[in-house]
């Protein structure tokens, strides 16, 4: 009878620490995060430190460029935030109420770049570097918010029908990158913030910021999303101050 009752004690006691292992592994929530290619390095640093300092809350990620998350929401993605570097995708989706509570929250500057063995003369103007490019790649304006900031810049140079035929275009701001990395492109419009992460680049021109709309990125929450308290708590940290150093670190500028 004692060995009936021992029996079933450790019986209780072991579907007792079960449920307990299960409570636990309930109380983890994974968020998914759609993020603009040019955050990819920037998350790698975000991810544990916002993890530790909430163990309860897992991040993941998707990266590509700004119109295609805004796609990939509109279309009902299972996307619980995003992170977008075009006011014009934020606000699309926004005025369609796929997205609530947005947020600046970092900026960023438009440079050329060219293969670092390229051989250019220092002085050369933005107007002369292009002339002298036979291939430049820039995002695919239509789905990447950098394409459309090298467009409007060389629109408002008087270039931009001059040097279509030139133009290689690309995914995300990334894949320009490697276009030019590669000799696949003699120049390439990026983010400053990517031009830092190669040593098989060299920065020719800074893009005068009165040639395109502002730079700046966006955090938002999906409104569908049945995971709103944990995203809220990610996207919140996104502006603090750990955050923000990790930002500056990568060379974002600070939120307007």
């Amino acid at each position: 009878m004692k060995k009936i009752a021992l029996v079933i004690t450790c019986g209780l006691l072991l579907l007792l620490t079960a449920c307990g292992d299960t409570s636990e592994k309930e109380k983890t929530t994974t968020i998914h995060i759609s993020a603009a290619a040019s955050l990819k390095d920037t998350m790698d640093d975000v991810k544990p430190l916002f993890e530790k300092a909430n163990p309860t809350i897992k991040l993941s990620f998707d990266f590509g460029g700004s119109g295609q998350i805004r796609e990939r929401v509109e279309s009902g993605a299972p996307i619980d935030g995003v992170l977008l570097a075009s006011k014009k995708d934020a606000d699309t989706l926004s005025k369609q109420n796929l997205v609530e509570d947005t947020k600046e929250f970092a900026g960023n500057e438009l440079v050329l770049i060219e293969p670092k063995n390229a051989n250019q003369t220092t002085d050369a103007n933005l107007e002369q570097l292009l002339n002298d490019a036979s291939k430049i790649a820039i995002g695919d304006p239509d789905s990447v918010p950098a394409g459309a900031y090298a467009k409007q810049t060389l629109e408002n140079i008087n270039l931009y029908t001059t040097e279509k035929a030139k133009l290689v275009l690309a995914t995300d701001v990334r894949q320009v990158l490697s276009y030019v990395e590669a000799g696949n492109a003699d120049a390439g419009f990026v983010y400053q913030t990517d031009a830092l992460l190669s040593k098989k680049v060299q920065v020719k021109a800074k893009i005068d910021e009165k040639l395109h709309d502002p730079i700046a990125y966006y955090s938002a929450q999906v409104s569908d999303s049945e995971k709103k308290e944990a995203t809220a708590t990610f996207l919140d940290f996104m502006n603090n101050a750990e955050a923000q150093k990790i930002l500056k670190k990568y060379g974002f500028k600070a939120a307007n």
